[in-house]
């Protein structure tokens, strides 16, 4: 069960992974053409602004959440290293569980956020502002989802094997 539970996670992050790219490629793409609207035309683009910004809050909140997978979040260690490590290990979950716990609230905040944007548009685009909080719930899932493996099953496997 538990190599199952990796390989569906596994899988997640992969596409994960994959839509963090395109997104950040979409608003980079966005951002550059405006700079060159305004540059070289003098005429700045209606919608490059907000188009870059859902997927700017896309992307953060994406790759929060499997930067909590991969463990690459900044961490002091330096005391928790001279811990013996049956007690590390207790800290490793107890740490986990209160990441899960901040996604879980993150979640059900934005939850509220996409709830109260019902009948919004966007200004330029005029798509729908639920699509832009919703990265929140989203986001905050995930975060939870990684948190609670760590805590559980431990330390994902390394996504990419080392360099010698």
């Amino acid at each position: 069960m538990t190599i199952l539970i990796r390989r569906v996670l596994d899988q997640l992050t992969a596409a994960l992974r994959v839509s963090i790219v395109a997104l950040a490629i979409v608003m980079l793409l966005a951002l550059s053409l405006q700079v060159a609207m305004r540059f070289f035309f003098n005429q700045a683009l209606s919608w490059s602004e907000e188009l870059a910004l859902g997927c700017f809050s896309w992307v953060m909140l994406l790759a929060i959440a499997v930067g909590v997978r991969d463990a690459i979040h900044v961490r002091m260690d330096l005391l928790v290293d001279l811990l013996p490590t049956p007690l590390r290990r207790s800290l490793d979950v107890l740490v986990s569980l209160s990441v899960a716990g901040l996604g879980v609230f993150v979640a059900w905040s934005g939850v509220n956020y996409v709830v109260d944007s019902f009948g919004t548009t966007s200004a330029a685009i005029g798509y729908p502002i639920a699509f832009l909080y919703a990265s929140a719930p989203a986001g905050g899932a995930l975060i939870a989802l990684y948190a609670l493996e760590r805590a559980l099953l431990g330390p994902a496997p390394a996504a990419q094997p080392e360099v010698e």
